[in-house]
């Protein structure tokens, strides 16, 4: 049974948890997403009682995923549950294709993309989810299983992208015995999921483990939850202390492309080396995630063996470029984001990389607007319709991944490149254009 202490005082810690999760202030709508189980159910009203006392708009999203015969039902019950304690929910459908093999990872997916919809309908920034301390633990160990270095040993981040969206994990410090003892106090019932005891996932054997571990002399949940929280502590001054050095010694354009001074590395600990190359070039390359073996071989090639003068990875490249380095964009890169421009919109994000603002939102747009790749065919028609004299300095292999706007195939505003309005980019001065750099450690949630 979980202590009667910290079911009566979950209240307040989730409360000064989502202060820790949104230091720039809450949002006006955040959405949760509720599977019917125990710890989403808990999540649920935890959040309803919390966006009640601070004035934010919630909505719940359930996901029917078809994958057994109850589930139509089950969505069916929760939202009849939610909507009994005031919330609106709305339940999503994944009609698939379901695959033959890592239907768990599918449908974890599948249930990410249909919430990120509705939430980018709905004019929603941010989702809350409910992984508590056991998946945490059960992260760490099936991390620490396949080789993982510090970051990812810091398992479940309490903050996290999935696209435009941020999700927000509130509980990962939580028990799952309180929040069952939380919601047997208010009398919510939930529904168990057969498959989260089926030996079959990796994630149910990793949970036997865990109980396996908590039989040792000297260990238990609060040991454990002890080694990560210090895992996390170092991981997250690692972080830091890269942010600090690349803020203090590379030259970061607003162009989309950072300069790395060409001895930068040498007085750096070969640790925090790779976490400064893991965040360049995450933040020039769409946000993506590069696997710690494959840096260390990109790391131990070219600054330690000099065996190299560019490297192209997880979607960006760097390059040796006169006293230093070039990360930018991969040069080329097939698939950079084509959206749509709608006049009831406000601001866009392109790429992961660029947010695109309309400073008079709301006013008339013409049909056929969105924002693409300048491309070689924005950069000639540049050259064909602008002063060049008047352009910010651009590296050559920077410039067609840079994003415009565009009406067909022709081009009407290139702010990042072009201030004023013309007969040509008549939306220059209108749309704004801005690098997103390191965003997941300073964009607010708006």
């Amino acid at each position: 049974m979980a202590d009667p202490l910290a079911v009566s005082g979950l209240p307040h810690i989730f409360t000064e948890t989502m202060r820790g999760l949104l230091p720039h202030g809450f949002p006006r709508r955040l959405a949760v997403a509720v599977s019917g189980g125990s710890d989403s159910m808990a999540l649920a009203l935890l959040a309803k009682d919390w966006a009640d006392r601070e004035g934010v708009i919630l909505t719940a999203f359930t996901v029917n995923h078809g994958l057994r015969t109850e589930a139509a039902g089950e969505a069916r019950q929760v939202k009849r549950w939610l909507e009994a304690r005031g919330i609106t929910t709305r339940v999503l459908t994944w009609k698939g294709p379901y695959p033959k093999s890592g239907i768990q990872e599918a449908a974890r997916n599948a249930r990410y993309q249909l919430m990120a919809k509705a939430c980018t309908d709905e004019a929603i920034g941010a989702l809350l989810l409910g992984h508590q301390l056991e998946d945490q633990l059960e992260t760490l160990l099936m991390r620490l299983s396949k080789g993982s270095g510090l970051e990812g040993l810091a398992a479940i981040q309490g903050v996290s992208e999935w696209g435009r969206l941020r999700l927000l994990r509130p509980l990962l410090t939580v028990r799952r015995t309180v929040l069952r003892e939380y919601l047997n106090a208010y009398s919510q019932g939930w529904i168990d999921d057969p498959s989260n005891e089926n030996p079959v996932y990796t994630r149910t054997r990793v949970g036997a483990v865990l109980s396996e571990m908590q039989q040792l002399p000297g260990s238990n949940m609060e040991t454990i939850a002890l080694s990560l929280a210090r895992l996390q502590r170092a991981s997250n001054s690692l972080e830091m202390l890269a942010g600090q050095k690349i803020q203090a010694e590379c030259e970061i354009s607003p162009l989309g492309f950072i300069q790395m001074p060409d001895r930068m590395l040498d007085d750096c600990p070969e640790e925090l080396s790779l976490r400064i190359l893991s965040m360049l070039l995450r933040c020039v390359g769409g946000g993506q995630r590069i696997k710690l073996s494959t840096l260390e071989q990109l790391y131990h090639r070219l600054f330690k063996e000099g065996a190299g003068k560019s490297a192209t990875i997880a979607g960006a490249q760097m390059q040796k470029s006169g006293n230093g380095w070039l990360f930018c964009r991969e040069p080329g890169r097939a698939g950079l984001p084509n959206i749509k421009v709608m006049a009831e919109q406000e601001d866009w994000i392109w790429d992961n990389r660029f947010m695109i603002t309309d400073s008079l939102p709301g006013e008339e747009l013409p049909e056929g607007l969105y924002i693409d790749a300048l491309g070689a065919e924005g950069w000639r028609q540049i050259k064909e319709f602008s002063d060049m004299s008047r352009l910010p300095f651009v590296p050559a292999k920077v410039r067609n991944s840079l994003p415009a706007l565009w009406i067909e195939d022709k081009m009407v505003a290139a702010p990042l490149l072009l201030t004023d309005k013309t007969d040509n980019f008549v939306f220059n001065q209108r749309f704004k254009m801005q690098f997103r750099a390191f965003y997941w450690m300073t964009d607010p949630i708006s």
